[in-house]
Order: C-alpha cells, then structure tokens, then sequence
C-alpha cells in the first residue's frame, strides 16, 4: 500500500513539473511574441509621430498663406499684383494636410486579439484607444477637406485659373492663358473672404488643438512601450 501511494505521488509530482515546464514554455513564446510586438509597434509609431510632425508643419504654411490672403480682402482696391495673389492662392490650397498613419501593425493586434498578451495595462488601454481618438481628428480633417474642396471649386468657376496657377503651368506643357481677365476681383468677394476664413480656422483648430493631442498620445504610446522592451 505505501509503495502504491509513493508511486501516485511520484506520478502526480511528474505531471505537475511537466505542465510547470509546459506552462513556462508558452509563457516564454508569449514574452517572445509580445517583444517582436512592441518593437515593430515603437517602428509604426515612430513613424507615425515624424509623419504628423511634416503634416503640422505643412498645415501651417497654409494658415500662414491663407492669412495673407486676408490681409488683402475686402471692399478696397487690393495692394497685391496678380502674381502675387495667384502664388498665395496656390500655396494655401495646393497642398493637402490628412494625416494619414500607418496602422498595419497595431490593426494585426486588434483584429486577432493579440492585445491580451501586453503585460501593461497601460499601454492595451492606449493601444485600444488610439483609433477611437484617431477618428476624433479625422472627423477635423473632413471638415478642413471639405471646405478646402469648395474654395478650390469657386475658384475654378470664379477665376482665370490658368493666371492663378501662372508659372507653374510649365509643368504640364500649358501655356499662358489668352484671356485678359484678372483675379485680384475675388478680394471683393464676400463668399471668397468666407472660404479662406474657413481654411484658416480649420487649419488652426487643427494644428494647436486636435493634432497636439495627437502627439501627446503617440509619445504616452512610445513611453509605455520602452518601458516594456527587455
């Protein structure tokens, strides 16, 4: 009888180093997994954060045209030439400021429920809720899109175009345009003075308080993560 119940205890003793061993084992593949995580996630959003910085700045450049773009409208006869006019105009609509990050990684963990394996509660909740506070932004930046879209319509039906975009139509083998009418009469125009209004408040709202918070998540993002890599 003793050496039947010290041969069940040997054998209880054995399964329970092998699901020890075992247990250790896929505790050990996860620590892995979670690593090869978190340095392509730093990547992403390394990534992202130098992404967002270009777009702040580009975005700035448009508020700043667009100012001087106001400092010219109104009832009176504009100070500016034609030229000068068509290159602000240009400038201040030409180039788009969405931001648009790279997800691949951080949508894999989502999407395959791989989040439960970060050690940090900290970091799942601010990975879990970056696409929510993305969104906000980009609900933000539809708004600026849109009323970029509008302006950049009126002036296609209100202006000589070919006399905006002047030195530029180089590039796609246009020549100057024929037609003598100016642009300069869209600084009397209080539908154009509104546009530009927009544009401008829409690039500011953005520039110092949506993509700052941003930037304030991805570095909250980045910390977590550093602290977790071995």
């Amino acid at each position: 009888m003793l050496y039947a119940i010290g041969e069940i205890i040997l054998v209880v003793i054995g399964i329970l180093i092998a699901l020890s061993i075992n247990n250790w084992n896929e505790n050990r593949k996860i620590r892995n997994t979670e690593q090869q995580y978190l340095h392509t996630l730093k990547e992403e959003f390394s990534f992202n954060k130098d992404e967002l910085k270009s777009i702040m700045n580009r975005n700035n450049l448009n508020f700043d045209y667009s100012l001087k773009i106001l400092d010219n409208t109104g009832p009176e006869n504009p100070e500016i030439t034609e030229q000068e006019f068509g290159s602000l105009l240009t400038n201040s609509l030409s180039i788009e400021t969405q931001f648009d990050p790279n997800q691949g990684v951080i949508d894999e963990i989502i999407n395959s429920g791989k989040l439960a394996i970060f050690s940090s509660e900290k970091l799942k909740l601010a990975l879990s809720s970056w696409s929510g506070n993305l969104n906000r932004v980009r609900l933000q930046v539809q708004e600026l899109l849109s009323m970029r879209s509008r302006t950049i319509e009126m002036v296609r039906n209100k202006a000589n175009l070919r006399k905006v975009l002047g030195a530029n139509l180089k590039q796609f083998g246009i020549k100057q345009t024929k037609f003598g009418q100016g642009n300069l009469h869209l600084l009397n125009s209080v539908a154009f003075d509104g546009h530009i209004t927009g544009v401008a408040t829409m690039s500011f709202s953005l520039n110092n308080t949506y993509y700052p918070k941003l930037v304030e998540e991805i570095n909250e993002i980045l910390m977590l993560i550093d602290n977790e890599i071995k």
